[in-house]
């Protein structure tokens, strides 16, 4: 009997100015899902004073072909994948991309302090009302199927609680900055919502 093939996803992100890193592992063996996370301190990079700069997506709405999804701060717990998740919608649908700050600002903004977490309801709420990274939230609603939504709640086997992830065009869904495709996750749909933002 041969085994399941498995798949590993690993996430980095390197402070240059502490020389701390970061690193999220998933590792999905059929049903199974590992989350392994690792924190390495190391020297701090010289760094120079110019700032990069990057180019939003060519075209809203089309797939962002060898782009960096956004992890944002959502390497330390599970409390900032509502923020993140909205964030990688907005970028996909946009080509706008949020920063760690606004994504921060969003979840307190909810109600989010520390490690509290907030309803996705009150993230979408504030998504709509204060907005995210300049933009704002035109309409949400409960989508009926998940192919439909912009943001879904999951239930992933092996991992406690809920974790939220954005839809991206072609149905996969974005986790801890990789795309994946939701059929082979062994996911329970908690919660689906449709998104339109303002411009798009």
């Amino acid at each position: 009997m041969t085994s399941a093939p498995s798949k590993t996803t690993t996430v980095k992100t390197v402070n240059n100015n502490t020389g701390i890193t970061k690193s999220v592992s998933t590792v999905k063996t059929g049903n199974s899902v590992t989350v392994t996370k690792t924190t390495t301190i190391g020297k701090p990079k010289t760094t120079s004073s110019s700032s990069s700069v990057s180019t939003p997506a060519t075209a809203a709405g089309a797939v962002l072909e060898d782009t960096q999804w956004i992890t944002g701060p959502n390497d330390g717990g599970w409390t900032m994948c509502g923020p993140v998740a909205l964030a990688n919608h907005l970028l996909a649908v946009t080509g706008v991309e949020a920063s760690n700050t606004d994504m921060e600002r969003l979840y307190r903004i909810a109600g989010g302090i520390g490690d509290t977490g907030a309803p996705l309801e009150f993230l979408l709420a504030a998504a709509k009302v204060s907005g995210l990274a300049g933009c704002h939230l035109a309409t949400y609603q409960h989508a009926e199927r998940p192919g439909d939504a912009g943001v879904l709640l999951l239930g992933l086997s092996g991992l406690p609680g809920a974790h939220a992830c954005a839809v991206v065009p072609g149905g996969r869904v974005v986790m801890w900055g990789a795309e994946e495709d939701l059929g082979g996750l062994g996911a329970t749909v908690m919660d689906a919502w449709s998104l339109t933002w303002h411009g798009a």
